[in-house]
């Protein structure tokens, strides 16, 4: 996992990333019943903020310090945090009935992660893997076309499970997983230009102020707002999906 990817873009991540739906929430804790849970990469604490709806005893493992310090303002003390990998996570073996992970097993070593997921786990314990997966429409696509003429680490074809040449849902459902049941639902999420601009910069493949090409970075990502507003809003929804798999 690169731990350092999102350092210097935690404030934007937590100020402008769309949170998830209650009925994932809700559904998750229907199909488990778990009382402990660990949610490995929480970032700055978005979907951990989530889980508190629910009576679960929360551990959120994050390795990132500039994340760290943001989870730390979303859930104050109500988590137990730990600053850790999602490979090497420290906590006692046997110890949770639940895992979850939201947007970032991408990043993990899926076969490491396997592994501390079964040692740390009960017995019959279950992964819950989450997405928000942008919905494609005119704006979506638009800035997608910008992110690929200005940042180098951009993929057309990444999807959240891995890359185009890389089918996720039967990586998971075939291989990673020995059992698995499998949850989506729209999430709306509308944005004025401050909210667009921001989603956009907390990327982990976004440009930095300090690149050459910042400034037409930006200008374009406003002149497709204005194209596709609707008085000061544009709609860039998301599929919020879960799977809920055991090994």
């Amino acid at each position: 996992m690169n731990e350092e990817r999102f350092t210097g873009k935690a404030q934007l991540y937590a100020k402008y990333r769309p949170s998830y739906p209650d009925t994932l929430v809700d559904w998750i804790f229907a199909h488990t019943r778990a009382q402990t849970v660990a949610d490995i990469g929480a970032g700055t604490g978005i979907f951990t903020k989530c889980l508190l709806k629910k009576p679960w005893q929360v551990t959120a493992v994050e390795p990132n310090a500039d994340m760290l310090s943001e989870l730390r303002q979303t859930v104050g003390d109500s988590v137990n945090i730990v600053k850790a990998s999602a490979e090497n996570t420290g906590l006692n073996p046997d110890s949770v009935d639940l895992i979850t992970v939201a947007q970032a097993f991408h990043w993990f070593d899926k076969a490491k992660f396997q592994t501390e997921c079964k040692r740390i786990l009960h017995k019959n314990g279950k992964l819950a893997v989450i997405w928000n997966e942008r919905l494609q429409s005119g704006i979506a696509e638009t800035r997608n076309e910008i992110c690929m003429k200005y940042c180098g680490n951009y993929h057309s074809g990444f999807v959240h499970t891995g890359y185009a040449d890389f089918d996720g849902d039967t990586f998971l459902r075939n291989e990673y997983f020995r059992t698995v049941d499998f949850f989506s639902v729209k999430n709306p999420y509308f944005m004025t230009k401050e909210q667009f601009i921001g989603d956009n910069l907390s990327r982990s493949y976004a440009l930095a102020e300090s690149d050459a090409h910042y400034a037409d970075f930006i200008s374009e990502l406003e002149a497709a707002f204005d194209t596709y507003c609707i008085d000061g809003v544009v709609e860039q929804s998301y599929l919020s999906t879960c799977y809920l798999g055991t090994f």
